[in-house]
């Protein structure tokens, strides 16, 4: 694997941890004060763009990346309607996504020169909203509502106007709480994860409609580690609840990696090649405490990042994607999203 970069955001105290990272290495570069806390990240490796959410104040701080020193440096900060949960650029960084879950507002922005943000059109309304994606050929758009247990899927404009499919949404489990989704890289699937139910949802897609269909689920959690199904305004940890986060596909295709966080783990999933159905859990394996957001590195190799410990830590994965710890390191408090720049 060739040198890239790493960015770890750290939700409690404001800032972003850049490392350099080798098949060898995950060497600490720095740490830059984004100045509010969040935070989402999307980044436009071609302009060495960075785009933070915040909560406090609503908004996205855009930042200029300095590749050799992974030094950050705001380049100005832009009011949002929500604040963001989630964020995602489309492929050649024209438009900026917007998934908010508190307020339930999925946004879209012009980027400008240097980043500068507009808005474009009215925010769509869905209760708390926790990610968005784009299709690879930037026409589609996805918005999963957690609380209402439905993905909002949307034709894009390059101008960035949002026309709702036919049909506007499709279902996921009543109470499995939707929570994340991605494609796969032909873009005929796409996976959902459930905070809830500990399930993964597979979906069939239709690359000239950009409709989803539902297909296959799979459970995504160890079944013996005493969690039991949750619900909206639970408290996970004092109840002893699933409380599943984030997912993505290896290089291949060939198997879905999906986080719990109450009891520390992630789980592979086999795919099926040919349709992409979901099949057996080939492996758990316990990662860091309370995995929320990691990333599939280009060797293979995950990156997880601890919401309470302070660690971002490396695992390899064997042929069934059973995780080995290989390296860690010390970020900041609340570490919750990772982002991978080819250098």
């Amino acid at each position: 694997m060739d040198s890239s970069l790493v960015l770890v955001a750290n939700a409690k105290d404001g800032t972003i941890s850049t490392f350099t990272l080798t098949d060898d290495a995950l060497e600490p570069l720095g740490r830059s004060d984004v100045g509010a806390l969040g935070m989402p990240l999307a980044v436009d490796a071609d302009r060495d763009l960075v785009f933070a959410g915040t909560n406090n104040p609503r908004g996205v701080t855009v930042l200029r990346l300095d590749r050799a020193s992974g030094a950050l440096t705001p380049l100005g900060r832009y009011p949002t309607q929500g604040s963001p949960t989630y964020l995602a650029l489309n492929s050649h960084g024209g438009l900026l996504l917007s998934a908010s879950y508190h307020q339930g507002l999925g946004e879209v922005f012009q980027v400008g020169v240097d980043g500068a943000l507009t808005a474009i059109g009215d925010p769509i309304a869905r209760d708390n909203l926790h990610s968005v994606q784009l299709s690879p050929d930037d026409a589609f758009c996805y918005f999963v509502s957690l609380r209402e247990d439905l993905v909002a899927q949307y034709a894009l404009s390059p101008g960035g106007e949002l026309t709702p499919l036919d049909p506007p949404t499709v279902a996921a489990p009543t109470g499995s709480g939707p929570r994340h989704i991605v494609l796969d890289s032909s873009a005929t699937a796409a996976y959902v994860s459930t905070e809830y139910a500990g399930q993964a949802l597979h979906y069939r897609r239709d690359p000239v409609s950009g409709v989803l269909e539902k297909a296959s689920w799979a459970t995504c959690i160890p079944t013996d580690r005493g969690l039991s199904h949750s619900r909206f305004g639970a408290q996970p940890r004092d109840e002893d609840l699933i409380w599943c986060a984030d997912l993505h596909l290896d290089g291949p295709g060939r198997l879905l990696y999906c986080s719990e966080r109450n009891r520390g783990t992630i789980t592979a999933v086999e795919v099926a090649e040919q349709t992409g159905e979901l099949g057996r859990a080939t492996a758990h394996s316990d990662v860091v405490a309370q995995p929320r957001g990691f990333r599939v590195l280009p060797n293979g190799d995950l990156l997880v990042a601890s919401e309470t410990d302070r660690v971002v830590a490396r695992f390899r994965p064997d042929e069934n994607g059973a995780l080995t710890e290989v390296d860690r390191q010390e970020v900041g408090l609340g570490a919750n999203w990772i982002e991978v720049i080819p250098h």
